[in-house]
């Protein structure tokens, strides 16, 4: 009986949707697995999770099912995001979309691998006429896998607004499964938004529980303009150990709501803005994921804009009261943080600080010792200041405290008469002792790239090419009883830019898996000739260094 309630197979309905939506689903199921949660909609990612994320048991290859009638708009394979995606739009309005997917139905993988082979390319984007892909209501569309920008295998659903592609929390439509467990409570924060020049870590006040739903704190007293953080998360129950995102917070002072905001729906043009609704430095220095109960300035989020008050606790109004933050996951099942705030006459020392003031409406061009720093109007969420030297071929843009809207453009002065160290030097970027490679162009004067953090940069060097390797046969074998070709292809610095391989002199479909640095080619394909095969691949790393890989083998 719990498993039955746990499964989608169920029907669904959308409550509050846009304050004037309301009418009757019945939507299937589109995982063939329970209805346990990896990920929940708008919770912390690179970006706002504009889906849900559905565990498939730890493994790969649970069947995946349309929910509704209606014609595939859009399919991708791709080595990164979401990997291999399914879109299907419904008569009703709404698209449905299945990301990371091991393998496709039969019909679509002939569909995929036709196009793919007729590109000569490994990774495809088709958009099919209207209708000219028709699917059914629970049909077979593909298998659950881990492709793409996947960390372990599960299905990323969306269900999006098919006009404006707007993301909407696929809860709304009634998903009924069990959550019996209240969010947690980890920490509160008091974040600075007195002097938002100069960003700092927020300050933590310990926290205990008094039972089950209640969270205390001790008295806090303030003398500037303060925003609370707080860092939370929700289990779905006990032995269920994901973390997810909470679905609502409320803002109490005196017993009153004063600011509040749901994860309905989330307009991907305005995904970016997760970068200042989490506190950024908590997220880099401490790993935490430290969200914000109140509007940061210049977050244009829609699911803020029902609040007249922006969340932001000013001394001069807020003198001697009681505050209760409430955090609630879809089921109501909700938690409560309570105290009191204080307001206090400041006693604070007036700190100088150095640096140019970056305005957010103003282009700027640095040079700074014969390196240059070029930053467009509205590259930063807030005026900032910044630090910024050149000292022993490094370029320092000061501590990495504040997120970037859009890329700034550096460039290192180079002297490099030596055309191939040339074409195998790049910026890279030091953090943590560790070089990263960062795409870079050249000229007789600079080498120079994109970047959208602070930090150092150098010049450096990559002179080896990728290392490739057989996994499952060996030079010379059969592979009469394998049903892939699989090999190991790695670059330690610039990462691969390209391959491509060849039996028999034509071009095969050889699938790449970043995250396992492997390559595969589905013997399948019935490309393989009988008896003597040739295997040659061909690949390069970001900066030019080239390989050739050659083997025979038998089938």
């Amino acid at each position: 009986m719990k498993l039955f309630l746990r499964i989608l197979f169920t029907s669904f309905f959308i409550l509050n949707f846009n304050e004037s939506f309301s009418q009757e689903f019945d939507f299937h199921s589109p995982i063939d697995a329970p209805f346990d949660l990896s990920g929940t909609f708008g919770e912390y990612r690179s970006r706002f999770h504009t889906g849900i994320d559905f565990k498939s048991r730890g493994v790969q290859g649970q069947r995946i099912f349309s929910i509704e009638e209606g014609y595939i708009s859009r399919i991708e394979v791709n080595n990164y995001g979401y990997g291999k995606v399914v879109y299907i739009d419904h008569p009703n309005g709404f698209t449905s979309v299945y990301a990371h997917l091991k393998d496709f139905s039969t019909e679509l993988d002939n569909y995929v691998r036709g196009e793919l082979y007729r590109s000569k390319k490994s990774t495809i984007r088709k958009l099919p006429k209207k209708g000219e892909i028709k699917v059914k209501k629970g049909e077979l569309i593909g298998y659950s896998g881990n492709t793409g920008g996947s960390f372990a295998p599960h299905l990323h659903f969306e269900i999006r607004d098919t006009e404006t592609q707007d993301a909407l929390n696929p809860l709304m439509f009634n998903y009924r499964y069990i959550d019996e467990e209240r969010p947690i409570i980890r920490g509160l924060y008091l974040i600075d938004e007195e002097n938002t020049l100069v960003s700092s870590l927020p300050l933590k006040k310990e926290i205990k529980k008094l039972n089950d739903s209640t969270y205390i704190t001790d008295e806090i007293e303030y003398n500037k303009k303060t925003g609370f953080g707080i860092d939370i998360y929700d289990i779905q129950y006990k032995g269920l150990f994901n973390q997810n995102g909470v679905y609502k917070v409320d803002l109490l002072i005196d017993s009153l709501l004063v600011y509040s905001f749901k994860m309905d729906r989330i307009k991907f043009s305005q995904n970016h803005y997760r970068k200042i609704m989490y506190d950024y430095m908590s997220a880099i220095n401490n790993r935490k994921r430290v969200l914000k109960v109140y509007t940061p300035q210049n977050a244009n989020l829609s699911f803020l804009k029902n609040n007249d008050f922006n969340g932001i606790l000013d001394p001069s109004k807020y003198t001697d009261n009681y505050v209760s933050i409430r955090v609630s996951d879809w089921n109501n099942n909700s938690s409560y943080l309570n105290f009191r705030v204080k307001a206090t006459d400041s006693n604070d020392e007036v700190i100088p600080f150095d640096g140019i003031e970056i305005l957010t409406n103003q282009n700027y061009k640095i040079n700074k010792n014969s390196s240059i720093v070029e930053i467009k109007k509205n590259t930063f969420y807030n005026d900032l200041l910044l630090n910024i030297s050149f000292k022993d071929d490094t370029l320092d843009l000061g501590e990495d405290k504040d997120p970037f809207r859009k890329s700034i453009i550096i460039k290192l002065p180079q002297m490099i008469s030596d055309t191939l160290e040339l074409r195998q030097s790049f910026i890279g970027r030091i953090k943590d002792k560790n070089m990263t490679y960062i795409n870079s162009r050249k000229d007789d004067s600079y080498i120079y790239a994109n970047t959208s953090s602070l930090g150092k940069y150098t010049i450096s060097r990559d002179t080896l090419k990728p290392v490739i390797k057989p996994i499952n046969f060996r030079q010379n074998s059969n592979i009469s009883s394998r049903s892939t070709i699989r090999l190991r292809l790695k670059d330690e610095m610039s990462g691969i830019k390209s391959y491509d391989a060849f039996l028999n002199g034509k071009w095969a479909l050889f699938e790449y898996e970043p995250k396992s640095n492997l390559i595969f080619h589905k013997i399948s394909d019935n490309i393989i000739n009988k008896g003597e095969n040739i295997l040659l691949i061909n690949y390069q790393d970001g900066v030019g260094n080239k390989g050739v890989y050659k083997a025979t083998i038998y089938y």
